[in-house]
């Protein structure tokens, strides 16, 4: 089944149909083309320095301007790795954010190896509460000003809701939205008076439909959905791109660690390199969603004409955890 073009701005049949229509979009999309490569004047002029006395990143002290960079939380897995990759292309620095050093300083090792790029690493666990005014403070404070927000960090969870653990409930809320909205509401200020600057918001196609046995986690992802709608259309005269990636399942570790790799929607995945490259070029022309994949764009195309008690009983089938 192909959707007409104009529902969700990329359609896609396979690997080959999307790259073509790619390259159709980059052509006609008529947005601002992305800016050349940003980078550092004196990018590898900083010495080793000490660890960071709060273990929580590696900052550099401020000298001369600001490095402009692109900012990718969740980096470390799935999405956000292959959104690191298509980032380099277009940002001299990147500012790497998740909860494991070891993972992170892997990451920045590779990126840095394989592209020559300049990797910043700062560690922070989202659903704790503060994290986000310390990630800012340590972002500014390393003199990075961020041009491109990636807002890919978060998580799900697997459990009829009665039955589940509210502490988990509660940070996965404070992780997929609380901390999404502190992080726009931090630096999307400052891209709206430069005049210029993108954020990419990862959502899901599970914001547009009720998801019995994931209930908070659906729930989240239409938060992310409609905050970056609403954000996309306050931020475009001033020349902010937002757009919202809903990809349906994506083949990364997220399905163990929500305890769901058993259930159909699990069998049913596409690839992180895909979905990361469809984003990006969804962002460079300031679209409001992207769902790549003929599944992704038959989920957010059906959830309009079907009720919502079939939709939610179809998402129960899909998703109820195998006995």
């Amino acid at each position: 089944m192909v959707l007409p073009e104009n529902v969700m701005g990329v359609v896609s049949a396979g690997e080959d149909a999307e790259g073509r229509a790619g390259k159709a979009a980059e052509t006609h999309c008529g947005a601002r083309p992305v800016p050349e490569r940003l980078q550092s004047p004196d990018l590898h002029a900083h010495p080793e320095l000490p660890a960071d006395p709060t273990g929580m990143a590696c900052a550099l002290p401020k000298q001369g301007a600001p490095v402009l960079c692109a900012l990718v939380t969740g980096a470390t897995g799935g999405i956000g790795r292959e959104l690191c990759a298509e980032l380099v292309r277009d940002h001299g620095t990147l500012a790497i954010v998740g909860r494991s050093r070891e993972r992170l300083d892997e990451l920045a090792k590779h990126l840095s190896e394989r592209y020559d790029v300049d990797v910043r690493v700062f560690v922070a666990d989202f659903a704790q509460p503060g994290a986000i005014d310390v990630l800012v403070a340590q972002v500014r404070a390393a003199n990075l000003q961020v041009e491109t927000l990636v807002n890919n960090a978060g998580f799900g969870y697997d459990a009829p809701f009665a039955e589940s653990s509210l502490e988990r409930q509660r940070a996965l809320v404070q992780t997929n939205d609380v901390a999404l909205m502190e992080l726009c509401h931090a630096f999307a200020p400052d891209m709206a008076a430069r005049g210029h600057g993108a954020i990419l918001n990862v959502a899901s196609v599970a914001g547009f439909v009720p998801g019995p046995y994931m209930s908070t986690y659906y729930a989240s992802k239409a938060f992310v959905q409609s905050f970056s709608s609403a954000l996309h259309m306050e931020l475009r005269p001033h020349g902010v791109h937002v757009t919202a990636l809903c990809p349906g399942p994506v083949r990364t570790p997220f399905w163990d660690n929500a305890d769901a790799g058993g259930t159909a929607l699990a069998r049913m995945t596409i690839s992180a390199p895909r979905v990361a490259r469809a984003a990006i070029r969804a962002l460079g022309c300031n679209r409001l969603l992207c769902c790549p994949g003929v599944l992704a764009k038959t989920i957010v195309f059906g959830s309009r004409l079907v009720p919502r008690t079939w939709a939610a009983a179809a998402a129960a089938s899909l998703q109820k955890p195998k006995e």
